[in-house]
């Protein structure tokens, strides 16, 4: 948005050189990769700013420098899908909600990692095993931290790596928590693959599980992603009762008994709790 202020002169309109060099600019945005169409409507809605927050179709073209027919089509496509509302009565442009909602979840993600850390920390030393905060990137999930056991022999996750969503325990918390027509469309568009012997690998088989997921509230996970080892995954719900993120506790093999396998689901289903609660989720 300073950029865009900057670019102004003292009477508020761009300076000449900015239409012509419009064109060579959007084609260095971005790289290679670059969208020129995207970058242009990046472009339009970082006019706005909290001392300019409705603009006319007039005055957002000055600011560009686009030309009128290609704002307008641009701001048209912007209301639509409300990424910016047009006031009737004066015929203004303003930015739209569904920017609020976007950031809503971002403010989401990074509150949950604030309130999340403190619990995984006490988990982690209740357990002494490796303790990891997972959430759904589209149509796989992602790690996105961990705190190692204590103890010599310990498993490990890599963050950042995108995996499955049918294969994991945490990966399926999150699957079981995502609404039946989106798990519907996410099995109809989804090939799933044998990654290891214990790997559910048929849509009745997963359907199946979901149902026992959402029934124990938690998640069991033995090798279906990386061989040896166990896994148990418990959901994070925020104020409206979604799950928005697993918490996962890895296990070796050789330690993965009965006895532990029922504490680590103990204590994972309490913490998660204190975590959704903080976040606002009420039982």
């Amino acid at each position: 948005m300073a950029r865009s202020v900057a670019a102004r002169n003292s009477e508020g309109r761009p300076p000449a050189s900015r239409k012509t060099a419009a064109g060579q600019g959007e084609a260095q945005k971005g790289g290679a990769y670059a969208i020129a169409v995207l970058n242009r409507a990046v472009e339009i809605m970082n006019v706005f700013s909290p001392g300019r927050p409705s603009m006319s179709l007039k005055e957002i073209t000055e600011a560009t420098g686009l030309p009128k027919s290609t704002v307008f089509r641009i701001l048209s496509t912007l209301v639509s899908h409300e990424f910016c509302d047009l006031d009737p009565n004066n015929g203004e442009y303003s930015l739209g909600f569904a920017l609020v909602r976007l950031a809503d979840i971002r403010r989401r993600q990074a509150n949950l990692h604030t309130v999340a850390l403190p619990v995984m920390r006490d988990i982690r030393n209740k357990l002494n095993e490796t303790i990891v905060l997972a959430v759904r990137a589209g149509d796989t999930r992602v790690h996105i931290d961990s705190l190692e056991g204590l103890q010599a022999m310990r498993r490990t996750a890599d963050l950042g790596v995108h995996a499955p969503l049918y294969a994991g325990a945490s990966s399926k918390v999150l699957l079981a928590g995502m609404e039946d027509d989106e798990i519907e469309d996410y099995l109809a568009r989804t090939e799933l693959q044998q990654l290891q012997k214990s790997t559910i690998a048929t849509k009745e088989g997963l359907r199946a599980e979901i149902r026992s997921i959402r029934k124990k509230g938690y998640a069991e996970s033995k090798g279906e992603l990386v061989a040896g080892g166990g896994a148990i995954a418990v959901p994070i719900k925020d104020f409206d009762g979604r799950t928005i993120a697993a918490l996962d506790v890895l296990t070796p093999q050789h330690r993965y008994s009965v006895e532990h396998r029922d504490r680590c689901i103990a204590v994972m289903t309490e913490g998660a709790l204190q975590i959704s609660q903080r976040l606002g989720f009420r039982l």
